[in-house]
């Protein structure tokens, strides 16, 4: 029992990107893994933006509802950046990767003070505040309305004051890395003489980067209002469009994709309804298996794949299909990556800079232990940019002890265990907290777990082939790269005397 908590404590990466999140320790919220990737450039401050020092008034007594053109006065300036300087205060003490000290950090957090101090309306304010979220560049780090927790995922941000929330109509893809929406050029003809058709790479959202994940929000707003998208062009040029919000926003009730089943209760009745899909398998080949995981958040995960491995225990190759996998916690992460050890097995150590985390992980060693029957079949994973967090964790715990091939692209590298931390609005924090290195001393926040043989198409060659082919083609190159891969791999350890076990170290 000890063992298992220990190791239970330290089952860090994957999640949204899905972040993971421990229950209270005596008080202390922990939830694990996320990460970064490379920084766009900030966004200059707005030409008629003065600096607070020059715009405070001596008198604090002046209304809080002033129009955005009067000069605020300290006690206002004090009030407006109020929940920024909590924020940046607690990514200061305890955030595993935030460097508040950076010139560029330095340079945000003035630009940021400067603007929230011209802005009396609280909603811009909220909105402000997920601008300078997204460019932190950490995955992890998410302005919300609740902690993580397995149930459900927390309602959207209140980005329409107590008004019901709209998005515009959109229809975008999600392709290495980036996001594309599809745009109609109304005066330019396409091959066919019809106004051209183009998928336009996504760079901002009403001045949110949307790298990251947390500039998605800003899609919200008041029915009828505008928001603002920056695009890009495959041939580089950069606009701007401006769609109504149309759309009601429905707050998701799962992490994953649902279908309609029957299912039985104690007394035998049967009746349908809907649940969540989160582990597809199927057999792909004589001796051959392959199981998709969705994500890593609830109990249903584990005794789906338990059941889903247990019907493919007789083959002799497995394909285990992390593609765009989000995190969750370590309590299910650990007993999937369990089945594939006969041993305890370590991979990895956890540090941070958090007073809190210093008696409670540093000297915690990340140790797998087996868990259920142990599958000793040839096993291949396939990886990319949406593998993120504790999805990644179960990436580089099978391939870095040897254990599996990595096949596909970099995932997304949120390389921490998240922190839920309440604001004193009541609003919750995420952040990267605990840092999680590897069996060779690194770490993978921003640059991701990289697979042992990448597969993937030449960008320039996906934006000539157009974005959605791109993708469905990218894909079908790492599946049948990863059969291909696996079949070698069963066929050169048939060829072994007396190899009756998958080896557990070494390619």
């Amino acid at each position: 029992m000890r063992f298992n908590t220990v190791v239970a404590a330290l089952a860090f990466p994957a999640a949204l990107a899905i972040p993971f999140t421990i229950p209270p320790l005596r008080g202390i919220p922990l939830t694990p893994i996320a990460c970064a990737a490379p920084h766009d450039d900030p966004a200059p401050p707005p030409a008629d933006s003065p600096p607070v020092a020059e715009v405070a008034a001596e008198a604090d007594s002046a209304d809080d509802h002033a129009p955005a053109t009067t000069r605020p006065t300290r006690r206002q300036v004090r009030e407006r950046c109020a929940l920024f300087d909590e924020i940046w205060s607690e990514l200061s003490r305890h955030d595993a990767f935030f460097d508040a000290a950076s010139p560029d950090m330095r340079a945000l957090r003035s630009r940021t003070r400067e603007r929230l101090a011209q802005m009396p309306d609280e909603t811009e304010r909220l909105r402000e505040l997920v601008r300078v979220v997204s460019r932190l560049g950490d995955g992890h780090v998410h302005l919300t309305t609740r902690w993580f927790m397995p149930d459900k995922p927390p309602p959207p941000l209140p980005l329409a004051g107590k008004e019901p929330l709209y998005r515009p109509k959109l229809a975008r893809i999600g392709f290495q890395r980036d996001h594309y929406v599809r745009h109609t050029f109304e005066d330019e003809p396409g091959r066919d003489g019809k106004p051209l058709v183009e998928y336009c790479r996504l760079r901002q959202i009403d001045g949110a980067l949307v790298t990251h994940g947390s500039g998605w929000s800003l899609l919200n707003g008041h029915k009828d209002s505008e928001v603002e998208l920056e695009l890009e062009r495959k041939d580089g040029r950069v606009f701007t469009i401006r769609l109504p919000r149309t759309e009601p926003v429905v707050p998701p009730k799962r992490y994953g994709p649902t279908s309609r089943a029957v299912v039985r209760d104690k007394q035998g009745r049967e009746t349908e309804k809907e649940v969540e899909v989160v582990v597809r398998s199927r057999r792909i080949e004589d001796g051959i298996g392959y199981i998709r995981i969705e994500h890593l958040v609830t109990q249903q995960v584990v005794a789906d794949f338990d059941k889903a491995l247990d019907e493919l225990m007789d083959t002799r190759g497995l394909i285990l299909d992390l593609r765009s996998t989000g995190g969750g916690y370590p309590w299910i992460m650990l007993p999937i990556t369990g089945r594939f050890f006969s041993e305890a097995k370590r991979v990895c150590t956890f540090d941070g800079r958090s007073p809190l985390i210093a008696s409670l992980v540093r000297g915690m060693g990340g140790s797998v232990a087996p868990s259920g029957k142990t599958y000793t079949g040839e096993l291949v994973v396939l990886i990319d940019d949406g593998t993120g967090s504790m999805s990644e964790g179960l990436a580089f715990s099978l391939g870095d002890t040897g254990r599996a091939l990595l096949i596909g692209r970099p995932t997304k590298g949120l390389n921490a265990a998240i922190r839920n931390t309440t604001l004193s609005n009541g609003m919750v924090l995420w952040h990267s907290w605990v840092r999680v290195t590897r069996l060779d001393g690194e770490h993978y926040q921003g640059i991701g777990v990289q697979p042992h043989e990448l597969i993937c198409l030449d960008p320039a060659e996906a934006l000539e082939m157009g974005v959605a082919a791109a993708q469905k083609r990218e894909r079908t190159m790492q599946d049948e790269h990863a059969l291909k891969r696996l079949r070698e791999r069963i066929a050169a350890r048939n060829s072994t005397p007396d190899s009756t076990e998958a080896p557990t170290d070494g390619q």
